[in-house]
């Protein structure tokens, strides 16, 4: 169902819409792979490079949510909350603004900085104690407040120079925009890497949430595995901020829809997650693009705006429900 709700928004994505070519150019287009008319170097050049962008994007940063959320045990954890997005960005501001990054340099420094931003907000909580708080919520607050500082700091740095403020601020709000794909062409294979890396692990990741005692009974070394785990979620989520900028929420969202029909079998909920994020994104991507026509909205605007609802409705599902407060 998963795979076709994605064939289904790609075929949105690609076909309908206000101005949209015929299908018949578009599918020629697709086919031929070079673009004999205007309609089919749409399609090409404009709306395939959007949806392959969008595709990357969701499905990445929802990877990275159903990781963090199992690892970190905490429903609020995701890489808009824990300082990744935001330290993949203020690395890539600062990259280009203080040292004139060329693309690829770019890239690395993005991944630098989701690292540096996770890091960042577990020494803060390890600060105020983590270890008495079960529910990871001390690590989710300083994430919060982590990604303030840093955001903040992006921020200045863009405010100290207005004409490279002006080629960035698009990206900065998360912008799936087909003049990005030398960005995708340049980085689509660390996402790749980290997936097929978090398939490995997914049959010791599912031990390891039915607990770290049965897992460690079952021969898995549980330290080592999340400690990967952490590291290649953390990286394929840098990478789509390299690629578009920071998409907000749906590694927030899509491990919460995935989850009640996956369960804790990770190798079922990672590749559910990855499909149920890349069609989120190219409905989401459609939305920015059509709903205000003859302006285009970024897509990370539209994510901020659905996924502001869903966290309320997770917050107060899992820490403002009555049976939460009683356990409490």
């Amino acid at each position: 169902m998963l795979s076709l709700l994605l064939l289904a928004a790609l075929g949105l994505h690609l076909f309908l819409g206000r101005d949209a070519p015929p299908v018949t150019e578009a599918l020629t287009a697709l086919s031929r792979g070079e673009a004999g008319s205007y309609d089919q170097s749409v399609v090409l050049f404009q709306r395939l490079p959007r949806a392959l962008i969008a595709i990357y994007a969701g499905a990445m940063t929802a990877a990275a949510g159903c990781v963090l959320q199992g690892l970190v045990r905490n429903p609020l954890a995701s890489p808009s909350t824990l300082g990744i997005n935001s330290g993949a960005t203020l690395a890539v501001i600062a990259g280009v603004f203080l040292l004139d990054l060329g693309l690829e340099a770019q890239g690395f420094a993005a991944l630098v900085g989701a690292v540096g931003g996770f890091l960042a907000s577990l020494a803060v909580t390890r600060l105020a104690g983590r270890n008495n708080d079960p529910r990871g919520l001390s690590l989710i607050l300083s994430g919060a407040l982590v990604s303030m500082l840093l955001v903040g700091t992006t921020n200045a740095l863009m405010l100290s120079d207005p004409m490279r403020r002006a080629d960035f601020l698009s990206w900065v709000s998360g912008n799936v925009n087909h003049v990005y794909i030398d960005r995708l062409y340049a980085f689509w294979w660390i996402g790749v890497l980290c997936l097929l890396i978090l398939g490995a692990l997914s049959r010791a990741l599912t031990l390891i949430l039915l607990g770290s005692e049965k897992a460690a009974s079952a021969g898995v070394n549980v330290r080592p595995v999340s400690t990967l785990a952490l590291a290649a979620a953390v990286v394929g989520a840098g990478s789509a901020v390299a690629i578009c900028g920071p998409i907000g929420f749906i590694g927030l969202v899509v491990p919460h829809l995935v989850r009640p029909f996956a369960g804790a079998n990770v190798a079922l909920a990672l590749p559910c997650c990855l499909l149920l994020g890349a069609g989120i994104s190219l409905l989401a991507d459609f939305g920015a693009r059509e709903a205000f026509h003859p302006y285009v909205l970024h897509t990370g605007l539209v994510m901020d705006l659905l996924g502001g609802l869903a966290f309320a409705m997770i917050v107060k599902r899992f820490y403002l429900s009555p049976a939460v407060r009683d356990q409490a």
